[in-house]
């Protein structure tokens, strides 16, 4: 509650002569330079408001010319910010006339950030009932206005201001922030505040000189927010331009230069070579078939002969990528021996329903390879049989002569048959 009490108390001196007898009347205390004793008591029931629109201070008005005896005066009421007079906030009565209550009702709350900040109006009343307020002295209290929410104080005189190095980075590049250009009413902010970054790729870090590697290509903003020892903030906001790093080279190799079906090839790309500063992290190759596998060596076989289109892709720890120009490769059956197959029947000549035996271990694989596979038809109609060992059995049903058959395929995909008649009889 705030009160406030100014008095005015008019000097009056008399002197009354009576014959020869002069009586003396005493001065009544000095409080003002008004003609009239008066007293004007400005009363608030409250000093500071939440700046909403909404809020409001009741302000009793009264004015005595003696002790315990009101008097009706007539007052010009108004506000003032700073001095200057303006409709900041509403005043219930402009023109209220003692004993009366007046109403303040605070604004509503600043629309900018920058706004933020307590204001103190000054609530003045002066009298007006002679006609001419210009010689009266006005009586003022003051009322502080909060707006809602989080106060920000401000500091015009905070500048943020940043450099950085290298001014074109490439992605992984070591880029260097320096803030050291920001100032405090035009004095280097130095350690007297603090930095905080935002550099517009999901990261941030602190400190007036900090370091920072861009992952990936785009243009980036980055912000930088200085704070002054009393909290205070100013910002500078700056693109950054990330441009794609060198890509590594794809080089390899093969072994054996001209392969045969099935058979195993290796593709080396250790000679590959990452830019300065990186790593291949990646090695994916495409066989030209379907295929596909991913390290520094892969080891792939194809199943059929053909012209193939081999590429390598290397991709550093940058993200940058490398490809190799396709290249061709002729898969064909290699020179050389090939395999050869032998079949032996127990027993030959078989009644109907016996089990024979087949066996085709005498086959031989090609040069430098192994037999991987059994194919044996029984020449009875019968499904076929493909089987990795070269021992078998068979009944045949009924009578006749019949044809079998085993066909061994090496390592290499290169093939021999072998037949037997086997004749069937009661």
């Amino acid at each position: 509650m705030r009160i406030t009490l100014l008095s005015l108390v008019a000097v009056v001196a008399a002197t009354t002569m009576a014959a020869c007898t002069v009586k003396k009347v005493e001065t009544p205390p000095l409080a003002g330079p008004s003609s009239l004793a008066r007293t004007i008591i400005m009363l608030a029931d409250r000093d500071t408001l939440i700046q909403d629109g909404v809020q409001e201070a009741a302000i009793r008005l009264t004015a005595a010319v003696q002790p315990g005896q009101s008097e009706n005066v007539r007052l010009r009421a108004q506000v003032t910010v700073d001095g200057v007079a303006q409709d900041f906030g509403t005043l219930s009565n402009k023109n209220p006339i003692t004993p009366t209550t007046i109403f303040y009702r605070a604004p509503a709350a600043p629309t900018t950030a920058g706004g933020q900040v307590p204001t103190t109006v000054t609530i003045m009343v002066t009298p007006d009932d002679q006609g001419d307020f210009r010689s009266e002295f006005t009586r003022q209290l003051d009322i502080r206005l909060i707006p809602p929410g989080v106060i920000l104080p401000t500091n015009p005189n905070l500048v943020a201001s940043f450099t950085f190095l290298p001014t074109a980075p490439q992605v992984m590049n070591v880029v260097s922030f320096n803030a050291g250009g920001s100032t405090n009413g035009g004095t280097a902010c130095n350690t007297a505040c603090t930095y905080s970054w935002d550099f517009g790729d999901g990261t941030t870090a602190n400190g007036q000189a900090v370091t920072h590697q861009f992952r990936t290509v785009g243009n980036f903003l980055v912000r930088l927010t200085v704070t002054d020892n009393r909290g205070a903030q100013a910002t500078a906001v700056q693109p950054v331009a990330v441009q794609p790093g060198t890509p590594p080279t794809a080089v390899f190799t093969t072994s054996p230069a001209t392969p045969g079906v099935n058979q195993a090839i290796f593709f080396n790309a250790s000679g590959s070579t990452p830019a300065a500063g990186r790593t291949i992290v990646k090695y994916d190759w495409t066989f030209g078939d379907g295929n596909s596998a991913t390290g520094v060596i892969a080891v792939h076989r194809y199943e059929a002969a053909g012209v193939y289109q081999v590429q390598l892709t290397t991709t550093d720890d940058a993200g940058s990528i490398g490809r190799s120009a396709p290249t061709t490769l002729t898969v064909g059956t290699p020179a050389g021996p090939t395999p050869t197959a032998d079949l032996q029947v127990s027993p030959a000549s078989p009644k109907p329903g016996a089990t024979v035996s087949f066996n085709a271990s005498g086959s031989r694989p090609g040069s430098g390879a192994n037999i991987v596979e059994y194919t044996f038809n029984w020449g009875d109609g019968s499904p076929e049989e493909v089987v990795t060992n070269p021992l078998q059995t068979h009944v045949y049903v009924g009578a006749g002569t019949f044809t079998a058959t085993v066909t061994v395929r090496d390592s290499l995909g290169r093939t021999a048959a072998a037949q037997r008649t086997v004749v069937v009889a009661p």
